[in-house]
């Protein structure tokens, strides 16, 4: 099945959201989560899905199985659709 055919994930994820009335606001734990990361040395920047994705778990909608399994998708969508977008400008 192609991709048109099916709902992408980012459009699943906003509906499922939509429905159990969670947002993508971070809350405390999320702040102090990217606070102690930077202190690391490392950067993790979480999109509008996936914040979603990760209040989903918190609200407990969805398993931690589930969340990892979603973002894979998510992500690998992410990619693709990059990837036709930098083929589209060489052309």
């Amino acid at each position: 099945m192609t991709q048109s055919a099916t709902r992408s994930v980012a459009s699943e994820v906003r509906r499922l959201a939509k429905f159990h009335k969670v947002t993508a606001k971070r809350d405390s734990i999320s702040f102090m989560a990217t606070c102690i990361t930077s202190l690391s040395g490392d950067t993790v920047a979480l999109d509008t899905v996936e914040q979603l994705l990760v209040n989903l778990k918190r609200k407990g909608v969805m398993s931690t199985s589930d969340l990892l399994a979603m973002q894979v998708r998510y992500l690998k969508e992410k990619n693709a659709s990059k990837s036709k977008t930098k083929k589209k400008l060489k052309a």
